[in-house]
């Protein structure tokens, strides 16, 4: 049994001599070994963040406390859990210690009430606080924040929102899941604090969808197969250097890439796609070193550390090099790009641009639609496509809906996407 599956590939082994190219990539993929039923579980020790502003009245702070109790419900003796909840006053209902009784937990998350403004950023410190209390070696640490991302109080700009979890998830070593409730949250900040977090984005649109949000959570919590998990890519730096790391949020240097996954789950998917751009033509063999390091909680319980080099060989051969491309890659490529263009097609509608994200939209198709010519795609790829296609047909009539019905199809819509880059499950 291995605890974790690496796919390591280059677009090509072979560099034609005194080519023009300019950019090369590099795709990485994980994924988590199966665990074992009879496996012992990591346990778990949870912030639960809860927004009560006055924006989260009615459907909302009712979401936002079914799912709470949701998690409660699914906790265990041996996990810790803290309750936080804030308007423009931070609270802690329940500090952080052992789940005993339930029942008052619940009862604790059922008289939270709508209030206020909203001070995010303290709500946030506050989770995490709680969460850095009891925080323990073998122990996934994690906020989950339950919100509709309106910040007004405290700090606002999502810039500095974004650092505050970031700096959180790399020196704290406690990661962040976004929970956007409702149709008026700003999903681009819930998205980019997960994302910076280290965790989860999730959108919850109705009660109905609570316990499945919720069981996929905690299906990944309770299921890691490996912490810790990093990655850092040693660049030929006279030759190469990295523009752009698709999929994961990463510390970019002159000479290296370096990744922090995190936890990963039984058989759970990660990946990323690292954009090369040459700083010189190679007129020499060239390697990509790729060292991999997690702490194994599948079977050694220990640091596991290993090592895999990318070569890149010149050569004047052309029919090498065309035989060298690794469709995989390719495929991949074409995947995180379109993912990318769509992004900014959902970005020019949501600021009514609609015209410029028709344009922008046909690009992406003409684009995805070459690819198709000489590489028929894959799953992957197919789903974008259809992805694509059905916000084609909102878009058409998208001028005529009501600004509730846009802001839902835009949430819907950037869900697909953040799902698709990070090999989530649809």
């Amino acid at each position: 049994m291995s605890t974790i599956h690496s796919n390591f590939l280059s677009e090509n082994p072979y560099w034609l001599t005194g080519a023009p190219k300019q950019e090369f990539y590099l795709y990485l993929e994980l994924q988590g070994g199966e665990a074992p039923v009879s496996a012992e579980r990591v346990p778990l020790n949870l912030a639960l963040v809860i927004d009560r502003s006055g924006s989260m009245a009615g459907d909302k702070i009712a979401f936002a406390k079914k799912a709470a109790q949701f998690v409660v419900d699914n906790l265990q003796a041996e996990d810790r859990v803290s309750i936080v909840q804030y308007d423009d006053q931070i609270d802690v209902v329940s500090p952080s210690g052992p789940v005993s009784v339930k029942a008052e937990l619940r009862r604790r998350i059922g008289i939270i009430e709508a209030r206020n403004m909203t001070n995010l950023s303290g709500g946030l410190l506050a989770g995490y606080e709680q969460a850095e209390s009891t925080k323990a070696d073998r122990y996934v640490n994690r906020v989950l924040l339950l919100s509709d991302g309106l910040a007004n109080r405290g700090i606002t700009d999502p810039a500095q929102l974004q650092q505050i979890v970031q700096e959180k998830f790399r020196n704290a070593g406690i990661a962040l899941s976004t929970f956007g409730v409702g149709a008026d949250f700003d999903e681009v900040l819930m998205t980019n604090l997960s994302e910076y977090g280290g965790a989860n984005y999730y959108f919850i649109e109705s009660p109905d969808r609570i316990p499945t949000i919720f069981a996929e959570e905690l299906k990944g919590l309770l299921a890691v197969v490996a912490q810790n998990v990093k990655m850092k890519i040693q660049l030929p730096a006279s030759y190469f250097r990295c523009e752009k790391v698709y999929g994961f949020p990463a510390d970019i240097t002159e000479d290296a890439v370096q990744i922090n996954f995190n936890d990963l789950f039984s058989q759970e998917k990660k990946a990323v796609l690292l954009r090369l751009v040459s700083v010189r033509p190679p007129d020499q063999n060239l390697e990509f070193v790729v060292t991999l390091g997690y702490d194994d909680v599948l079977e050694t319980y220990r640091h596991v550390e290993h090592q895999q080099s990318l070569s890149l060989e010149m050569t004047t051969d052309t029919k090498l090099v065309q035989m060298g491309a690794k469709v995989a890659v390719v495929e991949q490529t074409t995947l995180f790009v379109a993912n990318d263009l769509y992004e900014e097609v959902i970005r020019l509608a949501d600021r009514m641009h609609f015209d410029e994200a028709w344009n922008q939209l046909a690009q992406l198709k003409m684009y995805m639609e070459k690819h198709f010519q000489s590489i028929p795609p894959g799953e992957e790829l197919r789903k974008l496509y259809e992805e694509i296609l059905r916000y084609e047909q909102q878009l058409a009539g998208m001028k005529d809906m009501s600004h509730h019905e846009r802001l839902i199809s835009s949430k819907q819509s950037r869900l697909m996407s953040y799902s698709m880059r990070r090999k989530k499950p649809l």
